[in-house]
């Protein structure tokens, strides 16, 4: 689907389309994910409607959410899936908002560490797990309808969460990993405006590219996520019935859900 023209919105995308491993394809139109949904001009809400997405999924804090809350562009519900997430948190904040002390100890080797550990984290933390389960159930859900999913940046609480859906429908690695790279594409200008200004501002061109790890996304991040998943239960789909309690019937239902159909492939 093409980039949609948003004023104060970044990274708002259909991840629909993608071919699965069993030569299939992601519905278009019903799949989308984004960054927060609180800054929307008159005419922005007027494009989403057009949409018509029903349900919304904000993985942001309370703290992140206070004040901050997602504008009305004619959506029904919104469920609030906090995931155990302050670095995604921190990641996600502008450079003002980031505690003194904590900027002092910010390196570039240090967040890489952090933003590994955040992902690996997404698999293997008791919350998290029940966090990503409500979100897969939510799309379980006919009721649901359209959905679009969100944190504050649109890149690691929505990008893993955007993984672990596409894994259950069949899209391979490779294109999961595409899909969340298109962050850096659609967030450079406003991210290296945010950087220059930072520069500008402290002379330190350690901390820029410390903050630059924040800001990107790597697929040494993401891919921390989905290696760990491989090394220890070999596919999103043994991960996701083992520890999320998703079952056979759940990704078959998916699959019929958000899948083109068979017979459309033979047809296009």
């Amino acid at each position: 689907m093409e980039k949609l023209h948003l004023e104060q919105l970044y990274n708002f995308r259909d991840f629909g389309g993608y071919e699965t491993t069993d030569g299939r394809r992601l519905k278009k139109g019903v799949l989308y994910r984004s960054d927060e949904l609180s800054h929307l001009t008159k005419k922005d809400r007027q494009t989403l409607q057009k949409l018509n997405i029903k349900t919304v999924i904000d993985y942001r804090s309370l703290k992140e959410r206070y004040g901050n809350e997602n504008k009305d562009f004619g959506q029904k519900k919104t469920f609030y899936l906090t995931p155990i997430a302050d670095i995604a948190a921190l990641a996600s904040a502008e450079y003002g908002e980031i505690d003194m002390e904590d900027q002092s100890k910010l390196t570039p080797d240090l967040v890489e560490f952090l933003m590994i550990k955040q992902n690996q984290t997404f698999v293997t933390d008791p919350h998290c797990k029940m966090v990503y389960k409500s979100m897969i159930e939510i799309y379980l859900n006919p009721d649901n309808g359209k959905i679009v999913q969100h944190c504050r940046g649109g890149k690691d609480r929505t990008g893993y969460g955007v993984a672990l859906l596409q894994g259950l429908l069949g899209v391979a690695k490779k294109d999961i990993l595409k899909d969340y790279l298109l962050t850096n594409l659609y967030k450079k200008e406003k991210n290296q405006q945010s950087l220059e200004k930072i520069q500008e501002e402290t002379g330190n061109s350690s901390l820029v590219k410390a903050i630059s790890y924040f800001k990107k996304a790597d697929t040494r991040f993401l891919g921390a996520a989905l290696n760990y998943i491989e090394e220890y239960y070999q596919s999103i789909e043994n991960y996701a019935k083992r520890e999320l309690s998703i079952t056979e019937k759940h990704i078959q239902y998916l699959k019929e859900r958000y899948l083109e159909s068979n017979e459309k492939d033979k047809n296009e």
